[in-house]
């Protein structure tokens, strides 16, 4: 099931649930869900309402007893993890309390463990974000897609007193996951830190929605209405995987750091050197682009794909390196395809061979030495090895090693 979230007037926990609920999501089994928190004192409060003439449903957390307001992350976590609750709940619902903590952190200069979570450890918000990781389990959603950031505008009040908005959470948890916004010039606090943390933990893209057509539609209401705008958040469905010719059945997401660097003053024979200072530097790949720069000078663009964590080291090499004064760097996610390394027999000897979606190939600098070897081209050896790749499987294929190296 793919899902797009519509944020026309912002996102909150209480929102999303709420939304997932109009869509089809049975309240008796969320509500089975949270209960097994074991916190105490608490309700669950759905109603039918509109906004903006639009019907929908308003959920909201009651307590009827006071509760501590204020808790740690490790306490968090432990609570969730005690919890009954399938694993993919516990680990979305850290997930999104983990990347909530991080923001706190930055925000006021403490470490992850040391965050003391005021509105946002409070019970309701506790709920909001574990049933939202429910919601996304139960309901069986595989991709979530979600439109531009409403940013809105004036202040709230917090916990260390009044904050302009978006709260400082909130323009951190964006900032880090480089979500898109739309001004919006409504005095309201349209993004909650809770809401914020769970559309970034939830989001692979932004923008328009891509479904292949729309299945369900449900709608969360806020609590008040907007001067100009219905105050409700929608999400739309398309139930089951759409139909693909894809031979791509799997990938995985990851985080890389991308350093750039525009070049027009350097002697382009050292740039062999620099190539295997960053590769013993980490680097899992390193590009030179031809580009046009000032003055209409030829030059070079050097771009280092990287882990991160390593940028600031690779960063240090191209400035050693290079004539350059200044490397960029930028976070970004690729999808990359799980990839396995076997050894192929062959009568010419063993070659290494990759697979990754099926197909096998054979590592560059083993076609090579065969070639040399067998006085061949490279591509009179890689005809001949042709015959082994298409039945790489079986006994021929001795397993060596599985890895995630994504630098070929």
């Amino acid at each position: 099931m793919r899902m797009h979230l519509d944020l026309e007037a912002g996102i909150s926990g209480n929102m999303f649930m709420a939304a997932c609920l109009d869509a089809g999501l049975e309240p008796k089994s969320l509500r089975a869900a949270l209960a097994t928190l074991g916190l105490p004192g608490w309700t669950l409060d759905l109603k039918r309402g509109r906004r903006g003439g639009v019907r929908g449903i308003h959920a909201a957390i009651r307590l009827s007893q006071e509760h501590e307001q204020q808790r740690q992350l490790p306490a968090i976590l432990g609570l969730i993890r005690g919890a009954e609750l399938p694993d993919p709940v516990k680990a979305l619902a850290e997930k999104i309390f983990v990347k909530l903590a991080e923001a706190e952190a930055v925000v006021h200069g403490i470490p992850v463990d040391q965050v003391h979570f005021h509105e946002v450890g409070a019970v309701d918000a506790i709920l909001d974000i574990v049933g939202a990781a429910f919601a996304v389990w139960k309901m069986g959603a595989t991709r979530i897609t979600a439109s531009a950031v409403p940013t809105g505008s004036g202040s709230v009040q917090c916990a260390h007193g009044r904050m302009p908005i978006p709260a400082p959470a909130v323009i951190e948890l964006l900032k880090r996951h480089q979500a898109p916004l739309r001004a919006d010039p409504v005095e309201a606090e349209l993004v909650t830190p809770t809401g914020a943390a769970i559309l970034v933990a939830l989001a692979e893209r932004y923008g328009a929605p891509d479904l292949p057509r729309i299945d369900r539609v449900g709608y969360g209401l806020g609590s008040r209405d907007l001067p100009g705008r219905a105050n409700l958040m929608r999400v739309l469905i398309c139930d089951g995987d759409e139909e693909t010719t894809s031979p791509i059945t799997d990938m995985d997401r990851e985080r890389v750091a991308v350093l750039s660097a525009h070049i027009d003053d350097m002697n382009p024979e050292w740039y062999g050197s620099l190539w295997e200072l960053l590769f013993q530097a980490r680097a899992l790949d390193v590009a030179l682009i031809p580009v046009t720069m000032k003055k209409g000078r030829p030059g070079v663009r050097l771009e280092v794909v990287a882990a991160p964590g390593d940028e600031e080291s690779l960063a240090r090499v191209i400035l050693a390196n290079t004539t350059t004064l200044g490397v960029r760097v930028a976070l970004m996610d690729r999808y990359v395809l799980p990839r396995e390394e076997r050894i192929l027999k062959t009568p010419w000897g063993t070659v290494r061979a990759k697979e990754a979606a099926g197909i096998w190939r054979v590592e560059h600098e083993d076609l090579a030495m065969l070639a040399r070897r067998q006085g061949w081209s490279l591509s009179q050896a890689q005809q001949h090895l042709m015959p082994f790749l298409a039945e790489a499987a079986g006994e021929q294929l001795a397993p060596v090693v599985e890895f995630k190296s994504y630098d070929f």
